[in-house]
């Protein structure tokens, strides 16, 4: 999805956020889809109840027991 955002986007988007797309990528800012995809799956499956409600980053110190490990 990232690569046609970046291939296709430039027109069709607002021309900021594909910069941003485009940046990030040749920055080698972009996470592979499996990091926050496992948390997201892990939480689904497992989170507590203490969780719901809350935004949450992948990356956050709360979600850190359901990361890939490494």
């Amino acid at each position: 999805m990232q690569q046609q955002i970046r291939d296709h986007g430039d027109g069709r988007m607002d021309k900021g956020v594909h910069e941003m797309f485009v940046r990030e990528h040749t920055e080698g800012k972009l996470l592979p889809p499996e990091l926050p995809g496992h948390v997201i799956a892990s939480l689904a499956l497992r989170a507590p109840s203490s969780l719901s409600g809350q935004f949450l980053s992948w990356d956050g110190e709360e979600c850190k027991e359901f990361r890939k490990p490494e």
